[in-house]
């Protein structure tokens, strides 16, 4: 294992074909107000352990992925499931992302044993706060994963909500974990509102921006394969929870159902236009013009707007993603 910062992880998942989010559960026993998939502590429906360990095993021979995040809900719920994945993913040489809120941290400065054997096979550790989260999760506990993640060897990101306030705390939260030196081993990754699931009418949308405006979007190049068999070929959490245009979404019951699906995603010419030349750039071909003029409230709604009017099944669309040349360097999306 070695460390991985979430600039190295961007350019690993801008490589199309290295890299998925494994969406571990539905699950979350938080309940934050400004969750974007509304995940929740005992949602319907139970894990199919049988066909998880088929599409971990799936994952594991596939040798271009290099990275594989873990995330939810909250994957420290699934403990059977996160330990065999972990392992698993760990022993087939993929470096390893862990997504979580801390909430598994004990009140008395401890965690769990089983967490560390966990953490110790991660290059990072994104522990998610905010005021949304220290609301539910008692400041000790938060502290106590770091301690356990910091222990293991793991490098630390502090996910925030991107405010000068949340940006503040989490400085101070790592500053009582680390000392002043915290940056030696730990970031913070500031981050936008995601205005979906139970957040979808929390605070004003974002003014929104001219469709021709929008540049590449690096995230189209990381499917996620979630626990039930349903494949999403980004993380937009509307697409993840089973929403949004039919070629963004497949399935798979087995490993080679997931290589040809995975396959299939890696291929899709508007995914490969999306990451190389820009939603925006498609914008400019005369088909999607008015698609360019209108305002989009976000990079997901033009993606939506133009797969709506056709553009998956453009020879032009198709011509251009077919042609395009794989990015050096992720670019922002605007």
């Amino acid at each position: 294992m070695r460390h991985l910062t979430l600039a190295q992880a961007d350019v690993l998942r801008a490589r199309r074909g290295s890299s998925a989010l494994l969406y571990l559960t539905d699950r979350c026993p938080v309940g934050c107000d400004h969750c974007s998939v509304s995940a929740l502590p005992r949602p319907s429906g139970t894990m199919d352990d049988k066909l998880l360990d088929r599409l971990v095993g799936g994952l594991c021979e596939r040798p271009r992925i290099r990275l594989v995040g873990i995330s939810g809900g909250e994957p420290f719920m699934e403990r059977r499931a996160l330990e065999s994945a972990t392992g698993r993913l760990a022993k087939a040489g993929k470096q390893l992302i862990l997504y979580t809120s801390g909430n598994w941290g004990r009140d008395d400065g401890t965690a769990p044993g089983w967490t560390r054997a966990v953490l110790s096979r991660a290059s990072c550790v994104v522990l998610s706060t905010d005021s949304h989260h220290a609301a539910r999760i008692p400041e000790s506990r938060y502290l106590a994963a770091l301690h356990a993640a910091a222990s293991t060897g793991s490098w630390i990101a502090v996910q925030v909500l991107g405010t000068p306030a949340q940006t503040a705390e989490a400085e101070r939260l790592l500053t009582a974990a680390f000392g002043t030196s915290w940056r030696d081993r730990a970031e913070i990754r500031r981050t936008a509102l995601v205005r979906r699931g139970r957040a979808a009418g929390l605070t004003p949308a974002r003014s929104p921006l001219p469709g021709s405006s929008f540049g590449v979007c690096p995230l189209a190049s990381a499917p996620v394969v979630r626990y039930d068999g349903r494949l999403a070929a980004c993380c937009n959490e509307d697409v993840v929870t089973g929403h949004g245009p039919a070629s963004l979404h497949s399935s798979a019951r087995d490993p080679q159902e997931l290589h040809t699906s995975l396959d299939a995603l890696e291929r899709d010419p508007f995914l490969r236009a999306a990451t190389a030349v820009g939603l925006g750039t498609l914008t400019r071909l005369p088909s999607y013009r008015v698609l360019g003029e209108q305002n989009h409230q976000d990079i997901c709604s033009l993606c939506w707007s133009l797969l709506d009017a056709g553009a998956g099944r453009d020879p032009a669309v198709q011509a251009i993603g077919l042609a395009a040349t794989q990015p050096g360097t992720p670019h922002a999306q605007r």
